[in-house]
């Protein structure tokens, strides 16, 4: 689960506005070049795949309108507007991030770019609605029906740490046995349909560019850089959104948790999903916080109780002020309340073992793994496939795994 630039930048959050503009004087001269734009200095590294060639010149305000050009293959949406370089950016990004993960796992088991830390992998019912209006009557959700499905809960700052520090959450569903026709870009799965979550309703860094700059100033030079051009572009909001989305949870088991990018419902409509929890019972917070806190307080929810959430869907009622291509911006609820299609049902179960332990590394989850109703949309959603598809595979390499599909 895995917004990798942003969560790239965690880590730096608690620093004062006073050590990045110390940081930014004691590197001045590094700075010089860097902050003005990073196409030059990618060109001279020459880090692309063979055949790549980058701009010089930033293009990132010169886009361009695509419609449907093959929606069974994965092409482009009329929702969606695509800026000139993106492509290269994301290409960028890839080779980035697996260097990246490279020297992090130099021996060892190499673990995910971001959300490396896993708190549980849960087994689960899909639940689908029978009186959903009709319209909505659609993909996964076009009969009611329950779904075996397999659900990772994680923690995002790339580096596994206490649970005592606080921390965006990941929850990816993985549901199984489902028919139709598939989405077609990067989705190696036959029979499944993901849906990515996290503990917060928008993704801050929420175009590619943002997205490419973080990932490359943090990764090739520190993320108080980009931190500093946050700061002098008056990016304040920016700042604040990644320090808000920081926090300690009773139990992943009692919070909310939202898709933050948009996806295609059908052929007309564009949505997000989040999923509300309903359990009878919630979690209390220790009186002092313990390294594996999170896992505890799940693991006591589940020895005795189930857990429940409602799995809800939001629909894009103004392009303008709901965007596809900005995930930084929150769709408003007063304007567009979530509607519950399905359930999302966790019995009461055993899970910290060796097998789940194993089965939460060997999992991929990504918003590729789904039908062509319900495909991803937005710059986001189109970095993510690419990258994610890209890592996993590099992983399960490094790690001599094979990617599986589970179906059961």
């Amino acid at each position: 689960m895995k917004h990798t630039g942003m969560m790239i930048l965690l880590t730096a959050m608690s620093i004062a506005a006073l050590m990045l503009f110390a940081c930014a004087n004691a590197n001045s001269v590094k700075e010089a070049g860097v902050l003005s734009s990073p196409d030059a200095e990618e060109k001279q590294r020459g880090k692309l795949e063979a055949g790549d060639e980058l701009s010089q010149n930033d293009k990132s305000d010169e886009r361009y309108n695509v419609q449907i050009t093959d929606g069974k293959l994965g092409g482009m949406t009329k929702f969606e507007t695509v800026p000139a370089d993106e492509d290269r950016r994301i290409k960028d990004m890839k080779v980035l991030l697996q260097e990246k993960m490279s020297k992090d796992y130099s021996e060892g088991q190499t673990k995910r770019d971001a959300h490396p830390k896993s708190l549980a992998c849960l087994q689960a019912e899909f639940i689908v609605e029978p009186d959903i209006p009709a319209v909505l009557k659609v993909g996964i959700f076009e009969f009611p029906q329950t779904y075996p499905a397999w659900v990772r809960i994680s923690s995002a700052s790339p580096k596994i740490q206490s649970d005592k520090v606080k921390d965006l959450r990941g929850f990816a569903i993985k549901i199984m046995g489902v028919q139709g026709e598939r989405y077609k870009t990067q989705n190696e799965e036959e029979k499944t349909q993901d849906f990515i979550l996290v503990s917060y309703p928008i993704m801050p860094l929420g175009t590619v560019k943002l997205f490419h700059d973080a990932v490359y100033y943090s990764i090739e030079w520190s993320p108080l850089v980009f931190l500093f051009r946050l700061v002098v572009s008056g990016n304040f909001h920016i700042i604040n959104e990644l320090r808000k989305m920081r926090q300690n949870q009773t139990s992943p088991l009692d919070i909310r948790y939202w898709s933050t990018t948009p996806y295609l419902y059908g052929t007309n409509l564009v949505v997000k999903y989040a999923i509300v929890p309903t359990s009878n019972i919630e979690s209390v917070m220790p009186s002092k916080l313990t390294d594996n806190y999170l896992t505890d307080n799940m693991e006591k929810h589940l020895a005795v109780h189930e857990a429940s959430f409602d799995f809800m869907i939001q629909l894009q009622k103004d392009p303008d002020r709901m965007p596809v291509e900005d995930a930084g911006v929150e769709w408003s609820e007063k304007e567009s309340p979530f509607i519950k299609v399905a359930s999302l049902r966790i019995p009461s179960q055993a899970f910290r073992t060796r097998e789940r332990e194993e089965l939460a590394e060997d999992l991929s989850f990504s918003p590729a793994h789904s039908l062509i109703e319900h495909r991803p949309i937005g710059g986001i959603n189109r970095a993510r496939v690419e990258i994610y598809r890209f890592l996993s595979e590099f992983r399960h390499k490094q790690n001599n795994k094979q990617l599986i599909e589970p179906s059961k």
